[in-house]
């Protein structure tokens, strides 16, 4: 048992050597004044636990004596450095010191061998006197702690916790006498004494693992923060403040702002944007005060700070890090918001383009509009044969350009939601047919346009027009993309309450990967074949627009090389109470009268 305690005894002063050195290196790496008072504190307990462990004698144990004590009063002054003590309040403390050590030197000199109860006494007078040095540091920080993010939070009362028991044990060990003398009492509170050594270690210097562990409570908070950042934010504005909130938070800071890449603060939180502005254009702010981060934007290096509180320097290591990956996630988010307000910008300024390009050239089209249709009236004169085919091809071509105007109109109407629809209850047939007579002008003699139409009506609710244009680009792209002639089909059908007008062609098909393309604004499949055939990209994107703000949609199936099928698909009116949509009327009394050039219409069953 004898070996047993002085085992005990030798790893409690070894467990506190080694904690003396470990905190000693440092401060000698770090150099910071509050963990400079901690590591003399610590480093003098170690000195008392060695010394201890030596052949007593008088000059021995007066410096056991002085350096307990002053271990005691370096964890008053390390808690001075967080708040400061009054002044009232420091020189009491320098006399209490003074006075335990001038009774610490009579206990191990003058009444080294006096009644034991003065000597139990005196020894009193120093644990409690070590024990207000240190038990008002440790219930201030464990109260403090209370509003502090998780692991500042842990560190503080892992500290607070190990000289709690250091103090416990020194009282037992004092007022318990020789009833504590026993080996098995000697050994229970040596292995107490040691398991604080860890205890305040982790305090100190806490593993990754246990920072991990003690956090997990927040990271619900963190995860929130960075959603809020990279998806949720709006403007670079509420961005910057929800930022300099955040960080304010997750830190345990007093308070935050945000500087952009010019220096100049964009938001704060916890404080005024002037009073940020001045801390961040002073340079004689320490460290320990103001902690920054950089933020890597676009336009240059920015920066995320926070006003430290008091206990940061030395508890905040962990948060100082999880700032510096928070700060990441700000930087992209502002980043996020940048590209889109200048994505929103360049889609502001193509709106303007077309409203600008639609309405200019407006007027001239109608102008030139109007002399092709006085040529072709014989109004100003009568032409011959190859005068009135030219007349014709201009008059298709002004009608080709002011469907182009009209398409950018629309689109422009559709970007500003100004775009409105007149729905009217219709023959679907018949839009299909009016279609196909204003792009009859295009069809040459290689191609064959055919109408292929059901014997009842197809009713739906539409706007006319705008359904008709839809056809009608269809149809023109069919025979644009169709170079080498071939058949184009305008089929017309209703099943299921839904109406569909399917557009095939025979023409160059389209890519696979040029698929995505179709249906985006300006977008265009450009390949070897179709880079010299004009357009802008436009008129299926306004198409698919339009059909989807009447309920319907449009779909393409094509095969490279060998055609394409594009299907709008509109929801079929209910059919009127009585009506027989004329199916029992001759198919040749719906036929409208007159011919187009290379139009085959088709009625089916």
């Amino acid at each position: 048992m004898t070996q047993a305690v002085v085992l005990a005894q030798d790893l409690t002063a070894a467990g506190f050597v080694a904690l003396g050195a470990a905190i000693g290196y440092r401060w000698y790496r770090d150099r910071g004044r509050a963990q400079g008072k901690l590591a003399l504190a610590l480093i003098a307990l170690a000195v008392v636990a060695a010394l201890s462990r030596l052949p007593s004698s008088p000059l021995l144990s007066l410096v056991v004596v002085i350096a307990f004590m002053l271990s005691g009063y370096f964890v008053l002054m390390f808690r001075n450095e967080f708040i400061p003590l009054s002044r009232t309040f420091h020189t009491a403390a320098t006399v209490l010191l003074a006075v335990s050590i001038v009774c610490g030197v009579l206990a191990v000199t003058v009444f080294q061998h006096a009644n034991p109860v003065l000597v139990t006494l005196l020894g009193v007078v120093l644990v409690t006197t070590w024990a207000i040095f240190t038990g008002e540091p440790i219930v201030r920080f464990w109260l403090a702690s209370n509003r502090l993010p998780a692991v500042q939070k842990t560190r503080m009362r892992f500290l607070s916790f190990g000289f709690a028991v250091l103090i416990a044990i020194l009282f037992v060990d004092v007022l318990g006498g020789s009833s504590l003398q026993s080996p098995t009492a000697v050994i229970v509170t040596q292995l107490l004494a040691l398991a604080v050594v860890p205890i305040i270690y982790v305090s100190l210097s806490p593993p990754s693992l246990l920072r991990r562990i003690w956090r997990m409570s927040e990271e619900n908070a963190l995860r929130a923060a960075m959603q809020d950042l990279l998806i949720f934010t709006p403007t670079r504005e509420v961005i910057a403040e929800r930022a300099a909130f955040w960080a304010v938070r997750l830190f345990g800071a007093t308070s935050g702002f945000v500087v952009d890449a010019k220096g100049k603060v964009i938001a704060a939180s916890g404080m005024e944007l002037e009073q940020a502005t001045i801390l961040s254009d002073s340079q004689s702010q320490s460290s320990d005060q103001i902690v920054r981060v950089p933020l890597h934007l676009a336009e240059g290096q920015g920066s995320l700070c926070v006003v430290a509180g008091d206990f940061t320097p030395v508890f905040g290591t962990e948060e100082v890090s999880q700032l510096r990956a928070y700060a990441n996630s700000v930087s992209a988010g502002l980043q996020r918001v940048g590209v889109t307000e200048r994505v929103a910008a360049v889609e502001e300024n193509k709106t303007q383009f077309l409203n600008l390009a639609s309405h200019e050239l407006r007027g001239p089209v109608t102008v030139i509009r109007g002399y092709v249709s006085m040529l072709q009236s014989g109004l100003l004169g009568q032409l011959n044969e190859r005068g009135r085919q030219a007349a014709g091809v201009m008059a298709a071509k002004v009608s080709e350009m002011n469907e182009l105007i009209e398409e950018m109109i629309e689109a422009a109407r559709l970007d500003e939601g100004g775009l409105t629809l007149r729905t009217a209850d219709t023959d679907l047939r018949e839009i299909a047919r009016s279609a196909a007579d204003a792009v009859a002008p295009l069809v040459e003699s290689r191609h064959r346009l055919v109408l292929d139409l059901p014997e009842r009506r197809v009713r739906v609710k539409v706007d006319v027009d705008r359904t008709k244009t839809i056809i009608a680009n269809l149809l023109s792209n069919a025979i644009k993309y169709s170079p080498e002639g071939g058949v184009v089909t305008c089929q017309v059908r209703s099943r299921a309450g839904v109406a569909r007008v399917s557009v095939s062609d025979e023409g160059l098909g389209i890519p696979r990967n040029g698929l995505p393309t179709l249906f985006t604004r300006f977008g265009r499949v450009i390949t070897p074949e179709t880079e010299h055939l004009k357009g802008t990209g436009l008129g299926l994107f306004l198409g698919r627009q339009l059909a989807r703000m009447q309920g319907g949609d449009i779909t393409v199936a094509s095969i490279e090389g060998q055609g394409s099928t594009f299907t709008l698909q509109l929801p079929a009116a209910p059919p009127q109470d009585g009506a027989t949509d004329g199916a029992a009327q001759p198919a040749k009394d719906r036929m409208r009268a007159g011919a187009t050039r290379g139009v085959d219409r088709r009625r089916t069953d």
